[in-house]
């Protein structure tokens, strides 16, 4: 029979043979061995995910001994599994939970299967890229005040995009109130092993944490891990829900690989991630002020940017024009662009030799656009997109959510969605913060600018490529559109 999944694999490794700054974090380089001869199951001596007692409960022990946290468990579900059930473990149908806008839909799902009302908090933007950067205190403490019944926080930190808020002081805060502090700390694994990076969550005292230790780190695509301290969250009640949502039949090969990449991570992630960062600071030094593909530096703030993100600004041309010729002129291949930038992930698999190739390329095609060598390209302007005027105030919903989740729905253009309830969640990428929730009323605006987005090469998940979407059916509808 055809192996197209293996065989797509190996014709695009093969035809490529690229420099890697995707995910996941090893780059094709972790340690050698057979997946299938240690992919086993709970027979005597191989000890059990759902109740540990011999080597799988030593290595969880030894990861929270590396990363500093009372306990830890191996998640072979992903982050997604360890956010869920920290959420639902935290708390009870009906009570509220405030939320960063920029949080994973892992979170969504939590808040519509708990029957849990989120308050939700609109972070700061980039002014010039468009991107969110980082949750204020300032709106932690509003947010309090308003919703002062609400039993805590789930807090991403950092973003996709390395920028980072002041965990500490929103933990702080959180805590002389009586209340808990969960982050999303799926691209933070490898903060703990380079103290010129942000401080981890657990160090900032975070309740619980929640780390992918595939997307920077060296483990198995799929691999997390979950940290708690302090009894602020009833851990018996959170490891009851990742009973429930993880697998029956954990993988062996990703539990190997989470040890492997921590015991990695302890033995070379200092000396690794101080490459990356000194590189990424000498490149943002040297770079000419003029260059049309720029390094992102980061915001000013005490918490930090994550140097392991190489996110580049592109002026007058386009991210996703760079993205393509960096991958068929200079074998590179990024983890996603856009209108205006390109994101080059690195990880503990990445070497000298890979930053330098990075390097060289942007440099060589700084020189090309500026000697117009690319100007048969498509070059473009930035558009004025209202993507930060969408997300901000925008997630409301006039049912909860997990009503409009499971009620019934039909397609609609989205020129006639006026008026109507949104069936799916709309979500713009970049930069990946839904501006719609099911349940969430369309207004003239939100179609204008999500029209607006679409004319100009934005992704917008929840709306095909005829521009449909899907709403809630309602009585007695009126579109005034």
């Amino acid at each position: 029979m055809k192996k197209s999944i293996l065989k797509k694999q190996l014709d695009h490794l093969n035809k490529n043979n690229h420099f890697r700054f995707h995910m996941p974090g090893h780059k094709g380089s972790g340690n050698d061995f057979d997946i299938f001869t240690y992919d086993t199951t709970e027979i005597p001596g191989a000890d059990n995910l759902h109740d540990p007692k011999g080597v799988i409960a030593e290595v969880q022990e030894k990861c929270a001994k590396v990363y500093g946290s009372e306990e830890t468990a191996i998640l072979v579900n992903g982050s997604t599994t360890g956010i869920q059930s920290a959420i639902l473990g935290a708390c009870s149908p009906g009570e509220q939970l405030i939320v960063s806008a920029n949080c994973h839909r892992s979170v969504f799902g939590a808040l519509a299967l708990g029957r849990i009302k989120g308050v939700f908090i609109t972070p700061e933007f980039d002014e010039v890229m468009g991107f969110a950067k980082e949750v204020s205190l300032d709106s932690v403490k509003e947010a309090i005040i308003k919703y002062p019944q609400s039993r805590g926080m789930i807090l991403t930190n950092p973003t996709y995009y390395g920028t980072t808020s002041d965990v500490k002081a929103i933990g702080e805060f959180l805590h002389g109130l009586g209340k808990f502090l969960i982050v999303d700390e799926a691209h933070g694994a490898h903060l703990h092993f380079n103290k010129e990076l942000p401080l981890d969550a657990i160090a900032a005292e975070a309740d619980v944490s929640i780390q992918s230790t595939h997307k920077i780190l060296g483990s198995l695509t799929q691999s997390s891990l979950i940290h708690f301290q302090g009894s602020r969250i009833n851990r018996q009640q959170v490891k009851f829900f990742l009973s429930l949502l993880q697998s029956s039949s954990p993988s062996y090969p990703l539990m190997i690989s989470v040890e492997e990449a921590v015991d990695q991570a302890c033995e070379k992630g200092t000396e690794i991630f101080k490459i990356i960062i000194d590189a990424h600071e000498d490149f943002s030094k040297n770079q000419s002020p003029n260059a049309p593909i720029s390094l992102y530096k980061g915001h000013d703030s005490d918490s930090g940017y994550d140097q392991s993100k190489w996110l580049f600004h592109t002026r007058g041309i386009s991210g996703d024009l760079i993205e393509e010729i960096l991958l068929k002129t200079y074998r590179i291949q990024c983890e996603l662009s856009g209108n205006d930038h390109v994101l080059a992930m690195t990880g503990i698999g990445t070497t000298q030799s890979d930053i330098d190739a990075l390097t060289g390329a942007i440099d060589d095609l700084n020189k090309k656009i500026l000697s117009g060598e690319l100007k048969d390209h498509a070059i473009i302007a930035s558009p004025d997109l209202p993507t930060e005027k969408l997300i901000a105030g925008a997630l409301k919903t006039e049912v909860p959510l997990w009503k409009g989740i499971y009620d019934e729905k039909e397609k609609c253009p989205l020129a006639e969605a006026n008026g109507r309830l949104a069936g799916d969640f709309i979500i713009p990428y970049p930069p990946g913060i839904p501006v719609l929730l099911p349940g969430s009323r369309i207004n003239k605006e939100m179609i204008a600018g999500l029209s607006h987005l679409m004319d100009n090469g934005i992704i917008i998940v929840g709306i095909n490529k005829n521009r449909e979407l899907l709403l809630l059916e309602e009585k007695g509808v009126i579109n005034d559109a």
